[in-house]
């Protein structure tokens, strides 16, 4: 079912508390802040919110499409919030949903309750349902938006969804705990592992190249605009991690002051932001020094931050 409008899932759209904002849109990310019940627009230059968007349901990993379309996975519902401009639709997809990406005009969905990746268009309709074998967890879409690369729960596999024709499901077994999953900007897949390390694949085989040992809990994940660095949070030792793509080596290791969940690099490759999960806030990195720089607060248990294009 598709809902446009007021608070209720299933009722119609509402709009977005706005203030006025002057800086560059390259500053800003779009948080699902799950405590909350809120998805809000952070201005990082500024340091401040600019939108606040109701979407109850427990809202949890985010995603947002070239021309600002916003796809929220409302965790603690069988729903998904698209929000456009000052419109929010919610789509009930049954299960509980669990990550979105974007590919094309369409939002990929990872339903861990109907054990489904699920196709659904801009303006909320559902064109199509894949079944897996497990429930998926996180998803990657290539670059060229044809397949999607999902980790699974209570398996080692990787599944692999072609988008565009129906095809049956490839499985690719890595022998290890696959959580969080990413293109780098060079093609290679980097997989997040549950015990602390990750993993770099070539596609489309998906052929390990190299495991990293990291921390204890391998968390999220974000390349820079550059493509030169990549930045992982991990949940279970509350630090950072920054490696060279290129080689694949450690450049630094940072403590970090709570819980750290999804990382997203700004558009214009100034700032790291990552969400503080424990604290309600987004601490802010200068990514070339990789100096603390801000702290932001948004509400209660953010996890999901994506940067604007």
């Amino acid at each position: 079912m598709v809902i446009v409008g007021a608070l209720v899932l299933g009722a119609a759209a509402m709009p977005a508390f706005t203030v006025p904002a002057t800086a560059h849109p390259a500053d800003r990310v779009w948080v699902a802040v799950e405590g909350a019940n809120r998805t809000v627009q952070v201005d990082i230059g500024r340091r401040r919110v600019i939108d606040r968007v109701p979407t109850p349901g427990g809202p949890h990993n985010i995603t947002v499409s070239a021309d600002g379309t916003v796809a929220v996975s409302l965790w603690s519902s069988d729903s998904i919030a698209i929000i456009r401009g000052a419109s929010t639709t919610f789509v009930e997809l049954g299960g509980r949903p669990h990550d979105v990406k974007i590919a094309g005009r369409r939002i990929v969905v990872a339903n861990e309750g109907t054990r489904r990746v699920q196709l659904v268009r801009f303006d909320g309709t559902l064109v199509r349902r894949i079944l897996l074998k497990s429930q998926p967890h996180d998803l990657a879409v290539d670059p060229l938006g044809r397949r999607a690369w999902v980790t699974l729960d209570g398996s080692d596999d990787l599944a692999v969804v072609n988008l565009v024709r129906r095809a049956p499901v490839r499985y690719v077994s890595t022998g290890e705990q696959p959580h969080d999953i990413s293109f780098a900007p060079d093609g290679t897949l980097w997989v997040t592992d549950w015990m602390g390390a990750v993993h770099v694949y070539s596609v489309p085989r998906g052929t390990l190249i190299e495991t990293v040992p990291l921390g204890v809990e391998a968390h999220h994940l974000a390349f820079t605009t550059d493509g030169r660095r990549a930045w992982i949070t991990d949940h279970g030792s509350d630090r950072l991690f920054v490696l060279r793509v290129s080689t694949r080596r450690v450049l630094a290791s940072k403590a970090f002051p709570g819980a750290p969940h999804h990382v997203a690099i700004t558009a214009d490759g100034r700032f790291v932001v990552v969400a503080d999960n424990e604290n309600g806030r987004l601490i802010v990195y200068d990514e070339a020094t990789r100096r603390r720089v801000s702290t932001i607060r948004v509400g209660a248990g953010p996890h999901g931050v994506w940067a604007t294009a």
